[in-house]
């Protein structure tokens, strides 16, 4: 794949309105600061922001969220508490807390578990995910559920299918603007 092909496959979940956040990673040599750059500016006319968060070990990590949502979330009473037992000041601050989710992340061994709260993963299963060790989870899916299966099931499998379509879109020649806008008919019309 492309770098624009990975950037509207691996993002498109979170432009297109079904997912606060999207991780991924991109090797070093398939990055281009100059199209992270333009990528940045689109997703900006959607209300997403993207950053990148970790170079190395040759791979770069890119994290585009949606302010608003994540502004909702933060918004919740128990994720607030189980932030702020990581350390975490002022949870109604979406930059705040994004800029100490990436210097965490720059700064330790492995992701520390509050990605799956910006990732949008019931805190539930990111509070279980972290006392089990990441072991013994129910599904297995876009993220590890302890709990609620079948909502699991029906995320991965509508971030999946929405990566695919928008990717097809995009090799067809259609614009950031207008697969997002194609979305949204396709899922109002279903």
């Amino acid at each position: 794949m492309s770098f624009d092909q990975m950037m509207i496959h691996f993002a498109s979940p979170t432009v297109c309105g079904i997912k606060p956040a999207n991780l991924f990673s991109v090797k070093e040599e398939q990055f281009s600061w100059l199209d992270f750059a333009k990528w940045r500016s689109e997703f900006a006319k959607h209300g997403i922001i993207a950053r990148t968060v970790k170079s190395s070990g040759g791979v770069n990590l890119v994290l585009v969220y949606n302010v608003c949502w994540q502004r909702k979330i933060l918004a919740d009473d128990f994720v607030c508490d189980y932030l702020k037992s990581k350390g975490y000041c002022e949870c109604s601050d979406v930059s705040k807390t994004i800029s100490r989710l990436i210097c965490r992340i720059k700064n330790e061994n492995g992701f520390p578990h509050e990605i799956g709260i910006v990732l949008g993963y019931p805190v539930l299963d990111v509070a279980a995910f972290e006392k089990h060790e990441g072991q013994n989870c129910k599904y297995c899916g876009s993220w590890e559920s302890y709990t609620d299966v079948e909502h699991a099931r029906k995320c991965t499998c509508r971030y999946k299918n929405c990566s695919h379509v928008c990717k097809k879109w995009f090799d067809e020649g259609y614009s950031l603007s207008q697969i997002v806008e194609k979305y949204k008919n396709t899922v109002e019309a279903a």
